[in-house]
């Protein structure tokens, strides 16, 4: 494994992947630190183009890789990371394919669908809990973070692409699941809502989380579709976090 210097070319590249309109052109994305990266490697999933290094940077890592390096001095690492004490690498990734989501609803499984969820940190981390409980899909509504965002893929802590996801307006998503024989779960902390707890999920179940100041989109709600509520002391605390919310959902269903 040879490292090389990068050019300056690369490196005027590379600074415009933090911008979400150069992600979205080139479909690349940036993984760091040591974590993020080692995992995204391990799991082979995503395709990685090349890493970045601040100069002096060692570790083992280096030794198993078959991608080009590239190393920079730290000024100009500083400049590409999107953290305040950056770890000295960087992965340059190869956006995942969309799925088809008609591919995806005829299969089973659980699936995660995001309603205009804005925080990154939040999204990863529901990413992350998503991979780890098996779930089969995501649904990245509209109004969401996109999940190639610098703290998204960090939050993700290696998971990004681990999951088949697609994208778009929730509502005629969620119809076309429903028509493959999918039933359609809404996480909301209203009274009215059924206690998760005397909910048995089916095969075909897509559980849905909304934006972390006003939950779920109203047009969402039908008769068909059934609105979950986390039992709770809300005399102390207004509703839980989404991400948290989320994940006593997927305990729950995988669970049960």
């Amino acid at each position: 494994m040879t490292i090389k210097p990068a050019s300056n070319n690369q490196l005027k590249n590379w600074k415009k992947l933090r911008m979400s309109k150069y992600r979205k052109k080139e479909k690349l994305f940036f993984a760091e630190g040591f974590r993020c990266v080692e995992q995204i490697i391990e799991n082979g999933i995503v395709s990685v183009d090349e890493l970045v290094i601040e100069e002096g940077f060692r570790d083992d890592i280096l030794k198993r890789i078959s991608v080009p390096v590239y190393s920079v001095p730290k000024n100009e690492f500083s400049e590409l990371a999107d953290t305040d004490s950056p770890q000295g690498i960087l992965a340059v990734c190869r956006e995942p394919e969309e799925a088809d989501p008609d591919v995806m609803a005829n299969k089973s499984g659980l699936i995660v669908a995001f309603d205009a969820i804005q925080d990154p940190g939040n999204l990863g981390t529901m990413i992350r809990t998503a991979a780890w409980f098996g779930a089969a899909g995501l649904i990245y509504g509209a109004g969401t973070v996109q999940p190639f965002h610098p703290k998204v893929v960090r939050s993700t802590a290696g998971a990004t692409g681990a999951i088949p996801f697609t994208k778009g307006d929730p509502g005629p998503v969620l119809n076309r699941f429903e028509k493959q024989g999918w039933k359609v779960c809404l996480l909301d902390g209203s009274e009215t809502s059924v206690n998760i707890q005397s909910y048995s999920p089916g095969e075909k179940t897509v559980l849905v989380i909304g934006n972390e100041g006003s939950g779920i989109s109203r047009e969402l709600f039908t008769p068909e579709r059934t609105a979950l509520r986390i039992p709770g002391n809300s005399r102390h605390v207004e509703s839980l976090n989404a991400a948290v919310a989320l994940s006593i959902g997927l305990y729950h269903f995988t669970n049960d």
